[in-house]
């Protein structure tokens, strides 16, 4: 199950693609959309690319606010 920040704070604390060779993970990114995608089966979770703007706090693209409830 994807955990989803659901206020600007939670956004500013999760970390995108984190695992063992990233520990640290990717900070959050305001120009781009709060959701975590997976592109590929065997890959790690990146930030959506899209722009935010709808769902909870504004942290979500069109797509993705559907999801988050």
């Amino acid at each position: 199950m994807i955990t989803c920040p659901k206020t600007r704070a939670e956004a500013e604390a999760y970390r995108y693609n984190e695992w063992a060779g990233n520990p640290g993970g990717s900070a959050y990114r305001l120009t781009r959309c709060a959701y975590e995608v997976y592109p590929h089966v065997l890959s790690h979770g990146r930030q959506c690319l899209h722009k935010p703007g709808k769902g909870p706090d504004g942290l979500y693209c069109g797509q993705h606010a559907k999801k988050v409830k």
